[in-house]
């Protein structure tokens, strides 16, 4: 393929109501009673050249890295050298796929079942998408919005930018996907629901998709710190206003953006690690809550992707990370020529909050952690200092290929300034 493709697919993924659900985000023991709307699997396939890969937003609290790279590997299986990247909504309505919210501390939440019927459902509905490749347009754009979403813990420092990627098809011009990423949680109806929902999203996409005529994905942005709806009450009404808000402005971003032919696109991913630190999620392991596959021994193993698609440059962070950290992201990325940025986070694994290293503060009670809960469910100090060095590597090999020149990319080393 020497020219973009892009093809999508999409399957329910809503757990069934014949099992306990408990559902995650917020207390523990928290089941669920009804289902007000689906979640959904959405997964938009982009190839070029010899380049091949896939963006799947999944409406879940996170995923866990080994069952991505099971994921990826059942894909691979079928599509060799296609690198697959599941990103979770975070959706706090959705089913427990992390074991943190069960009846007690003692217990997972998490349904082996359902688990099971993840896998199989994600992995049918990814090759689905690789499988409708059309030769495609992309338009993007980037747009504040105020008023939408606060950040709880520091107020002064709000990312309030929707970033908007439209592809369309090449000869006929009509939307084939549209992409939105924000930073904020999914979380307008708060810890009283017990609905399952999709949350704001569930409002965002159908208004896209009735204007566009064509399917839509949501990925959340930098939501740490904590990027919460800015709401009157904790209602389905206001779930649909911010979701028609941000519809409304990415439809309004994109409307005077003409689709252009990308010549290239770009993409690299890199792993590092992160040490253990925090006591809470070491005791969680020892009781069995969270498997030990998801955070063996002292050191965890976490991924970063950088992708390029013509001027826009997407990099992707394992977990929640603070507007301080995504600002300055995207200024690294700008810098880097990009004329539209954005931080995907929850990428391939659910490590918990991502703090800047000066910002970070245990709590010496951390079952009363007061202003710094978000520290209570990290991995560390360092989890923030070694995303940052991680993307630093990415947008130094981008640089460098962008200069027809080769370079190593090695995330735990030391990292040398862009000449």
């Amino acid at each position: 393929m020497d020219e973009l493709h892009v093809g999508y697919a999409q399957s329910v993924i809503t757990p069934t109501l014949e099992r306990p659900v408990y559902l995650a985000g917020f207390g523990r023991h928290r089941l669920a009673h009804s289902v007000h709307d689906d979640l959904y699997v959405r997964a938009i396939a982009i190839a070029h050249g010899r380049t091949r890969v896939v963006l799947a937003a999944l409406d879940l609290i996170g995923l866990y890295r080994y069952i991505c790279l099971e994921i990826a590997r059942r894909v691979n299986a079928r599509f060799p050298d296609t690198h697959v990247i599941l990103v979770s909504t975070h959706t706090h309505h959705g089913a427990d796929t992390l074991g943190l919210w069960g009846r007690d501390m003692f217990h997972s939440g998490t349904d082996p079942a359902y688990l099971q019927f993840l896998r199989d459902r994600v992995t049918t509905t990814v090759v689905a998408a690789l499988q409708q490749l059309q030769p495609a347009r992309l338009a993007s754009a980037a747009v504040r919005v105020p008023g939408v979403a606060k950040n709880a813990r520091d107020p002064e420092i709000v990312d309030d930018e929707l970033t908007c990627l439209q592809f369309t098809h090449r000869d006929i011009g009509a939307p084939l996907v549209t992409l939105a990423i924000f930073p904020c949680h999914p979380e307008v109806l708060w810890d009283q629901n017990t609905a399952i929902t999709a949350d704001y999203p569930a409002y965002l996409r159908p208004t896209l998709e009735e204007h566009t005529g064509a399917p839509s994905l949501f990925l959340p942005g930098a939501i740490g710190g904590m990027m919460t709806p800015d709401v009157q009450d904790h209602s389905f009404v206001e779930a649909e206003r911010i979701g028609t808000t941000l519809a409304e402005a990415a439809l309004q971003a994109l409307q005077d953006i003409p689709p252009q032919k990308v010549t290239h696109l770009w993409h690299d991913h890199t792993t590092y690690q992160v040490p253990l630190a925090n006591p809470l999620f070491k005791l969680s392991r020892a009781l069995g809550v969270l498997p030990k596959a998801a955070v063996s021994g002292r050191i965890v193993t976490a991924e970063a992707n950088l992708l390029g698609l013509g001027r826009a440059l997407l990099a992707t962070a394992p977990g929640e990370v603070l507007p301080r950290l995504g600002l300055k992201a995207k200024a690294m990325l700008r810098k880097a020529s990009a004329q539209t940025a954005a931080v995907i986070g929850l990428a391939n694994d659910e490590l918990g909050y991502i703090l800047p290293a000066e910002d970070f503060a245990y709590p010496r009670n951390p079952f009363h952690p007061g202003d710094h809960y978000e520290e209570t469910m990290s991995l560390g100090k360092e989890a923030g200092p070694a995303l940052l060095r991680a993307w630093q590597c990415l947008i130094n090999t981008y640089v460098m290929s962008e200069n027809s020149e080769q370079r190593q990319c090695n995330a735990g080393g030391h990292v040398e300034d862009i000449p």
